[in-house]
């Protein structure tokens, strides 16, 4: 039998952190920017750059179609349905421990930071890649304050020993334990106990959307 002690320091509740304005959040500027897009549709160009090398300039063009023109949107819709899907599991299959109210937090933001992305790729292919340098500044400094806070958070947050017999390797293995994410045993953050049997799911679902993702982006004409 699995060796597990967990000590609740969060109170239970069913809400994910922002609430609900909080959360549709990211899905209300993806919508917004598809309103401008509409609005400013007749006045696109044949070819809008969504690519520019390190020299600034366009390298990867996309046609006038609805496709391709909202293809960053369609790429952040699919990004922030993947963090929400994390969210929820990390709220309903998680310990409920010191790690998971700012683990909750951070994939918030992250969902935040894809979203003002997307839109920001949108407002540099419409705009003729005149908006590119303000949204990789702001693009860059989202990035680096999600990584300080994960840092600093990581330090601060105790760590949790969770059945060390179960682990392989990389994997956590107990099909004893009902939690479907638990604490990385090295490093911050969560892993799937593969002895769940949603977790094998969850794991090609994880790596399958993304890539469809990317062939879809890569795809786009």
């Amino acid at each position: 039998m699995s060796d597990i002690r967990e000590a609740s320091v969060e109170r239970d509740t069913a809400r994910l952190p922002g609430g609900a304005l909080g959360q549709v959040g990211p899905f209300l500027m993806l919508a917004a920017s598809a309103l401008w897009l509409r609005a400013r549709w007749d006045d696109l160009p044949a070819r809008l750059p969504v690519h520019w090398n390190w020299r600034g300039e366009p390298d990867r063009f996309v046609s006038h179609t609805a496709a391709g023109a909202a293809m960053p949107l369609f790429l952040g819709l699919g990004l922030c349905l993947l963090m929400l899907a994390m969210q929820l599991g990390l709220r309903h299959a998680a310990p409920r421990t010191a790690m998971r109210p700012f683990s909750l937090r951070l994939v918030l933001a992250g969902e935040y930071l894809a979203a003002f992305a997307c839109c920001g790729v949108l407002a540099a292919a419409v705009t003729a890649g005149r908006l590119l340098v303000p949204l990789l500044v702001l693009s860059g400094a989202g990035t680096a304050a999600l990584l300080a806070s994960t840092i600093v958070m990581a330090r601060k947050t105790p760590r949790e020993v969770r059945n060390p017999a179960a682990w392989r390797g990389l994997f956590y293995v107990d099909r004893d334990d009902p939690a479907l994410f638990v604490p990385k045993r090295r490093g911050y953050g969560y892993t799937f106990n593969y002895g769940n049997p949603m977790a094998g799911a969850m794991t090609v679902a994880l790596l399958a959307v993304p890539l469809m993702l990317a062939f879809f982006a890569l795809s786009a004409r």
